[in-house]
């Protein structure tokens, strides 16, 4: 495989054909379908993997849980599909 090639392709020696194969839209949609899945299970779960940490919304997501169920549905929707991550960070 020459160095200029990326992840993912198959070039074949003999017609020097390239073979890409792109499975980044499969993989949005089989992440889609897990989020809704845990959305409709444990919402805060669906946060957590969303956030890839155990955030304040996380502790808010079980606190509505623990006390008003479907707020805590609608706070997830709107995590995991609806929020959007911040540009620039300061740290």
């Amino acid at each position: 495989m020459s160095a200029h090639q990326e992840k993912g392709t198959v070039d074949r020696e003999e017609g020097g054909e390239v073979f890409v194969v792109d499975n980044r839209n499969r993989d949005e949609i089989i992440k889609t379908i897990l989020l809704v899945l845990l959305i409709i299970v444990f919402p805060p779960a669906a946060i957590a993997i969303q956030a890839n940490e155990c955030n304040i919304h996380v502790c808010v997501s079980l606190g509505l849980m623990l006390f008003f169920v479907f707020p805590a549905y609608i706070h997830a929707i709107w995590y995991c599909f609806f929020k959007k991550t911040p540009e620039n960070v300061i740290a």
